[in-house]
């Protein structure tokens, strides 16, 4: 039991550190304890490395804080933005369950299992449509607004990364094709140059 109760110590001071204080929309001022995401962040790395210098544990308690550290260093910076961004949800469980939802929704519609091509293409429009009322769908549209620079800061960052996840591929599985494009590319610029 006391090995139980150490893992669940350690879960809920992790917890506890990640119940930092969200800043509040409509807000001029930030709260009087706010804590940025790189505050946040940092205080939960000091404690894992903290965590990681403990000897004497068992080997189910060792496991389980490599376990600890593994998951939160594949967490990016990217999801301690909550404590930057006012109206930011901590988690995306209710996102999740849109998705849900919308993908059950759109089975039942077409009466097919599988309707991923539907989902692509018009996702971002039907999600709006999910079973929400006028006043929660403008409620979300003014946290948007609120933000807009923000989000499109952070968006065109999204589209540089999968232009790169996109090109990574491409080089891995087409790599004729690729260099041909590239050699199009420069032989376009050059002509282009020269006149």
């Amino acid at each position: 039991m006391e090995t139980l109760r150490q893992g669940q110590q350690w879960m809920i001071t992790i917890a506890h550190i990640l119940d930092a204080p969200l800043p509040e929309l409509n807000t001029s001022q930030p709260p009087l304890h706010g804590h940025s995401g790189a505050q946040v962040q940092q205080q939960l790395h000091r404690y894992l490395s903290k965590l990681e210098k403990q000897h004497g544990l068992s080997e189910w308690l060792i496991q389980f804080r490599q376990h600890l550290i593994d998951i939160t260093s594949r967490w990016g910076k990217d999801l301690f933005v909550c404590y930057d961004i006012a109206g930011v949800p901590p988690t995306n469980n209710a996102l999740e369950s849109r998705f849900g939802r919308l993908r059950r929704d759109q089975r039942r519609i077409s009466g097919r299992q599988f309707n991923t091509a539907t989902l692509l293409k018009e996702g971002p429009y039907l999600i709006w449509e999910c079973g929400d009322s006028e006043a929660q769908v403008l409620a979300r549209l003014r946290r948007v607004a609120s933000n807009r620079t923000e989000y499109q800061r952070r968006y065109k960052h999204l589209c540089e990364e999968q232009q790169r996840q996109r090109l990574r591929y491409r080089l891995q599985h087409h790599q004729t094709q690729v260099f041909r494009d590239l050699e199009a590319q420069w032989a376009a610029i050059r002509s282009h140059k020269t006149v």
